[in-house]
C-alpha cells in the first residue's frame, strides 16, 4: 500500500483570495485504486482531500480537523464504515456538533443495502465504480463549506 498523508489533496492550497476556501473532504477507502481513482477524479477542482485507508483511521482523521463531507466505504477491515460512522456520530453529539454529511461508497446495490446505509447515519450512497459526474454532482448537493457552517451557528 502506499502510504496517504496530508499532502496527497486535491489542488486547493492556490486559490486566490478573491476565490471560497477550497471544500474539506476526507476519503475514507481501503482500496488504494478507489483512492487513486477519486483523487483523480477531484485533482483540478478547489477540494482539499485528505485519505484514510480504513474506518479506525477514518475515525481519528474526522476528530482532528473539520471536514465539510466524508466519502465512506463501507466494507474496510480494521474498522468498517458502520462502525466508523456510529462512532463519528457519537462524537459529533457529545461535541455538540452539526452531522457532517457522509456519502457511502459501495458496491452494494440492493434497496435493503441503501435503508441499512441510512439508518446507519450515512447521508446518501453512491454506487461503486464512481462515475465523475455522479460523484461531482453529490458533492455540490451534500457538501457544506465550513464558512457556510460558522455563519449559520
Amino acid at each position: 500500500m502506499v502510504p496517504h498523508s496530508e499532502s496527497e489533496q486535491a489542488r486547493g492550497e492556490a486559490l486566490s483570495p478573491s476565490q471560497p476556501s477550497p471544500l474539506n473532504i476526507l476519503l475514507v477507502e481501503d482500496m488504494e485504486d478507489n483512492r487513486v481513482l477519486v483523487t483523480l477524479l477531484l485533482k483540478a477542482l478547489p477540494y482539499r482531500l485528505d485519505l484514510a485507508e480504513n474506518g479506525a483511521a477514518g475515525v481519528e482523521k474526522f476528530r482532528s480537523r473539520q471536514y465539510d463531507l466524508l466519502l465512506m466505504d463501507i466494507h474496510m477491515p480494521v474498522m468498517d464504515g458502520y462502525e466508523a460512522i456510529r462512532i463519528m456520530r457519537q462524537w459529533e453529539e457529545e461535541q455538540k456538533r452539526g452531522a457532517t454529511p457522509i456519502i457511502a461508497l459501495t458496491g452494494n446495490t440492493l434497496e435493503e443495502d441503501i435503508k441499512k446505509a441510512q439508518a446507519a447515519g450515512f447521508t446518501a450512497h453512491l454506487t461503486k465504480p464512481l462515475k465523475k459526474q455522479t460523484l461531482l454532482e453529490a458533492i455540490r448537493r451534500y457538501a457544506v463549506p465550513s464558512s457556510d457552517k460558522e455563519c449559520a451557528a
